[in-house]
């Protein structure tokens, strides 16, 4: 690749090659606070459809999305430095069920929950808890799946009834503004905004007037926008990134182990938050389990071709930044067993395994984004649980072994918000589990119904329908103090005696400030 290449802007180079592409204007910043307008404009109507109408919007948008699914992987490929078929399988070709499965999701969080009231406490009370929209919702999402990064949290915004602007990473413009073009066809005017642009259009996002905002992306950045919603009392959902270990016990079946761990280190060219980034290794498997990675991941083929397993990195950042790790790792005494280095086209990194990997490496501490396997030995189960919770991050975890009980509760000591056994990152195209971490990958959720609280707030509405006044209303009378003793002896022995005294005094109760009530009319 020419340093010519690598001057280019961020996101006006192909990956695969080098090549130039015409920039993407950014959104005038002062522009953004009337797309936001605009949404929240169309949103009322949106919100007043049923879930069954939003719901068959949302399932036109998926068919559209398959129907274009050729042009759309097209511009992905261009962006990403993969192939067309791996942007259609990675992202695309499951997205119809992805909706499926979200709408069943919606049925469940946005559904109206009555509230179980006492009938001798709260005579004629009745009380349900809605689920009502945050009103614009603001998705900024990364480069490194450009399309279903806003899946997770696009889909259930506008199930619930939000306007939603879309903020793309200024690395893939092209694919958020195809993905907002189609959105704008399938959804009413306005509803769906596109704002692009750098950080700075983030911001501007968050200032313009959004009701809640969903971040992925860095931990710095992260924090910074946490406290930037927090001052303006919105929800904010991140998240920030992971250092995911695998733990490889000695009995696990070692052919898909390998085929597993592999996969999941340097799928999407290892561009992935949940990507497998460290591999503890019991020591009596660790010799063959190193040497047989070494092999499978070393036959890999990185080209933008269609037979190609993965891909090139997507800019000249995220290259150098592993290119420096792998090195730092070796000077340190990391034994390559395959890759290491570039593959001389475009932003392409070979499929790398490290073998003999510490933990003073930069490479086991810091987020990699790369196609790189780190192998640590570990004497048994307890060092690697020991290792693999030292870290900053803490999003998927797993543990490979054909003893499923004990991999189960192995995977419970991990400090992460997925725990897998015998897997490792597929829970996240699964709208039904909650996507989470601890520590610094940060507290957000997306998917399933615990991610919820990102999109819509909780109203109560409280019916009181009885045609008495409540007992502890005023005046207090001669009966108030024998009232509050019976709730009194309620609680602490209960039995129907004390019922039917309660009940008593309770109709006696409000008839005596119904009486005092009369008076006021009589005085007068």
């Amino acid at each position: 690749m020419s340093s010519a290449a690598v001057a280019h802007l961020p996101g006006t180079i192909r990956p695969a090659d080098g090549s130039p592409t015409e920039p993407v204007a950014p959104t005038p910043l002062q522009e953004v606070p009337a797309i936001v307008a605009r949404a929240r404009a169309a949103q009322p109507a949106w919100a007043a459809l049923s879930l069954d109408a939003r719901a068959e919007s949302v399932n036109r948008f998926g068919r559209a999305l398959l129907e274009r699914h050729a042009e759309l992987a097209k511009v992905m490929a261009e962006e990403m430095g993969r192939s067309e078929l791996e942007c259609i399988g990675d992202e695309l070709m499951s997205a119809k069920e992805f909706i499926k499965a979200a709408i069943g999701v919606a049925r469940l969080a946005l559904a109206p929950v009555k509230v179980p009231i006492s009938k001798l406490d709260y005579p004629g009370k009745r009380a349900v808890i809605e689920a009502v929209p945050r009103g614009v919702v603001g998705i900024i999402a990364p480069w490194n799946y450009p399309i279903g990064n806003f899946f997770k949290h696009l889909f259930p915004a506008l199930l619930a009834g939000n306007g939603v602007v879309l903020k793309p990473s200024e690395h893939t413009p092209r694919s958020g503004a195809w993905l907002a073009k189609l959105c704008a066809e399938c959804f009413p005017a306005g509803l769906v905004g596109l704002v692009q642009g750098r950080g700075d259009a983030g911001q501007a996002l968050l200032e313009g007037g959004v009701d809640a905002l969903c971040f992925t992306g860095s931990v710095a950045t992260g924090k910074r926008v946490s406290a930037a919603a927090g001052e303006r009392l919105i929800p904010c959902s991140v998240e920030l990134g992971g250092k995911d270990a695998a733990i490889v016990l000695a009995d696990c079946d070692l052919e898909r182990t390998l085929a597993g761990v592999a996969t999941w280190s340097v799928f999407n060219a290892g561009q992935d938050c949940s990507s497998i980034e460290r591999v503890y290794v019991e020591a009596s498997i660790a010799d063959a389990f190193a040497r047989r990675m070494g092999q499978f991941v070393g036959a890999l083929r990185v080209t933008p071709d269609p037979k190609a397993d993965i891909g090139t990195l997507q800019n000249p950042r995220q290259l150098e930044i592993v290119e420096a790790q792998v090195k730092d790792a070796v000077a340190q005494g990391a034994r390559v067993l395959c890759g290491g280095a570039r593959t001389g086209q475009g932003l392409g990194f070979q499929p790398t395994v490290l073998d003999g990997c510490t933990e003073a490496m930069q490479i086991m501490r810091e987020e990699t984004f790369g196609p790189v396997v780190c192998i640590r030995r570990v004497k048994d189960a307890e060092e690697a649980v020991r290792l693999a919770n030292d870290s900053q991050y803490g999003l998927n975890g797993s543990v490979w072994t054909r003893d499923i009980a004990r991999g189960e509760e192995i995977a419970r000591r991990l400090q992460v918000g997925v725990a897998v056994v015998n897997n490792h990152s597929l829970a996240g195209v699964n709208p039904w589990i909650p996507w989470t971490g601890t520590k610094d990958t940060g507290p957000g959720v997306a998917n399933s119904v615990f991610a919820y609280p990102n999109y819509v707030r909780r109203r109560t509405v409280y019916v009181d329908a009885a045609k008495q006044p409540d007992p502890w209303w005023k005046p207090v009378d001669e009966n108030f103090a024998p009232f509050a003793q019976a709730l009194i002896e309620r609680g602490l022995k209960g039995g129907l005696g004390v019922l039917l005294k309660l009940g008593g005094l309770v109709s006696k109760r409000s008839k005596a400030i119904r009486a005092a009530a009369q008076k006021t009319d009589s005085a007068r």
